[in-house]
């Protein structure tokens, strides 16, 4: 199948269909007419979780607001539990969401795996994301005291 001719219908069934394939490449049409429907459906159930459960999101934007006039009165000293309270409150606000998400997370990322094959990387350069990760947690450790 030529990648001039893939669809955006047959683009998303393919991603689909071979949501356990790491093998083999996807070409850049492919990866992203995936990327444009991960963002559609991102959309359109983000809107679903507005309409269908309003007071969780009210709940979410309560405590977000909680945590941030905290941090505003006292920016010295985060509160980690008005923090913790805000991240499970915005998770729980968007169920729907939540479940698409997880439900398209392995077709993602077997799609990107193939398109860096594609484009002559080998799926392995995906683990450099971690580093971003493993960067932040670098900088939020407490200086060292030097001993005098």
């Amino acid at each position: 199948m030529s990648s001039e001719k893939i669809s955006f219908a047959a683009a998303v069934g393919t991603a689909l269909k071979k949501y356990v394939n790491f093998r083999g490449v996807a070409t850049r049409r492919e990866y992203w007419f995936f990327i444009l429907f991960i963002t559609l459906l991102t959309m359109v159930t983000g809107q679903l979780d507005q309409i269908l459960f309003p007071e969780l999101a009210q709940k979410a934007t309560d405590t977000a607001d909680a945590l941030f006039s905290y941090l505003e009165t006292n920016p010295t000293a985060p509160n980690w539990q008005l923090f913790q309270q805000a991240i499970i409150a915005a998770m729980d606000s968007t169920p729907i969401s939540n479940f698409f998400g997880m439900v398209t997370l392995l077709p993602l990322v077997t799609v990107t795996v193939r398109r860096m094959r594609d484009a002559g990387f080998a799926g392995w350069w995906l683990l450099l994301i971690w580093l971003q990760l493993f960067t932040f947690v670098i900088t939020l450790l407490p200086t060292k005291r030097k001993s005098l």
